[in-house]
């Protein structure tokens, strides 16, 4: 494609310094040839921006006079929900972070540098245009993931409790995988987070804290209650990381969390287009049913769901097992062997017979040979 009819991305800086945004604009420098980038100083002015055209990301700063950051990324998700929201943050208040969780996607500390910030930029983005915008505007239509209503209740009670430890509140986040996400999705993000990426519900519970935690879970409604379908996926979603554990051993954890997440994508769908994907569900047969995604979105759960763990910040180990889980053989080399245990463990908590399953597709992930044990330690189990 000649360089004259490359489709930019369209990056938009809000912050009300006039030298922040300079800083910002020299910072990335470079990558003015791949993305068209807009600088506003207030949040109105960001607003009136996004009205006249769209954009691919929005990054704003927190601290800012009349319309703040969580103010307008709030008011972004709504209008413009396709659009990927990054906050900066340097000294703001912690009440006001908690305000943004529901509408931000990443959280970034000021200062920040060029390669951070430019990760975080193409997470937000896909290389092919028209499926980035599908896998953008399903996930657009969802704020917050579901927590069953036991779960919620029960992290409320532990979390009111000045004696509740790390290994209760660990066993309760696992019970979820909307829950386990969002844990991964703070403890990783560079303002909440540590410097090195965290895979492990446990280690993640451990780093962001009892009363960070708590603050967070009793302040603002971040989860919201699941019935019905949602909530019987998200028992087939823990039944999947039991299985993925049980197959690959205790010390999987960024196996067991990634096979918790691996169907993330499906409660989209399913919040955010109810009716139709619960007719793509009913026509589609077993072990067919990302076919029927693709035929009536465009899209899979697991490219929405990769593409949300992506945004939130989660390792990468954990967003290609979840990209390929049904498609073990085209995950990166070392993860091939974990995708494809996940691939069947899927298989089977979902009551799928894994002889129905390519076969090929399981001798290039390297997982064929170990099926009959696997079987067996499922039945066991």
């Amino acid at each position: 494609m000649p360089a004259d009819k490359i489709i930019k991305k369209r990056i938009l800086f809000v912050d009300d310094e006039p030298a922040i945004l300079a800083g910002l604009q020299n910072l990335l420098y470079k990558d003015r040839k791949r993305w068209e980038m807009v600088f506003a100083n207030s949040g109105d002015k960001a607003l009136a921006e996004m009205r006249k055209q769209a954009f691919d990301v929005v990054v704003s700063d927190m601290r800012m006079p009349g319309i703040d950051g969580a103010t307008l990324l709030n008011v972004v998700k709504d209008e413009f929900p396709a659009t990927a929201r990054i906050m900066l943050s340097g000294h703001a208040e912690r009440e006001a972070i908690v305000r943004a969780l529901p509408a931000l996607h990443q959280l970034l500390s000021k200062p920040c540098d060029a390669d951070t910030l430019r990760v975080a930029i193409e997470r937000g983005c896909d290389s092919d245009p028209a499926r980035d915008e599908k896998i953008r505007a399903a996930i657009g239509r969802v704020d917050k993931l579901p927590s069953p209503p036991d779960i919620f209740f029960d992290l409320s009670r532990v979390m009111q409790s000045a004696t509740a430890g790390i290994d209760e509140v660990a066993a309760l986040v696992v019970r979820d995988p909307g829950l386990a996400a969002k844990v991964l999705q703070l403890v990783n993000s560079a303002y909440f987070g540590a410097r090195q990426k965290t895979s492990t519900i446990q280690q993640a519970v451990s780093l962001l804290g009892i009363d960070r935690l708590r603050y967070i879970a009793l302040t603002v409604s971040v989860f919201c209650t699941a019935e019905g379908d949602v909530q019987e996926l998200q028992a087939l979603s823990q039944r999947t990381a039991q299985l993925a554990q049980g197959f690959l051993g205790k010390s999987a954890g960024e196996a067991f969390a990634a096979a918790l997440l691996c169907d993330v994508g499906r409660i989209i769908f399913m919040l955010g287009m109810t009716e139709q994907y619960r007719e793509v569900c009913a026509a589609a047969p077993p072990g067919e049913l990302v076919v029927y995604e693709e035929q009536a979105f465009g899209v899979t759960h697991a490219d929405v769901g990769a593409r949300l763990l992506a945004l939130w910040g989660l390792p990468n180990a954990i967003v290609d097992v979840v990209r390929n889980h049904h498609h073990p053989d085209l995950a990166p080399e070392p993860l091939r062997y974990t995708a494809g245990a996940i691939f069947v463990a899927d298989a089977l908590a979902h009551g799928i017979d894994p002889a129905k399953l390519d076969q090929g597709t399981l001798l290039r992930a390297g997982v064929l040979h170990m099926v009959p044990a696997w079987c067996a330690i499922a039945r066991a189990s």
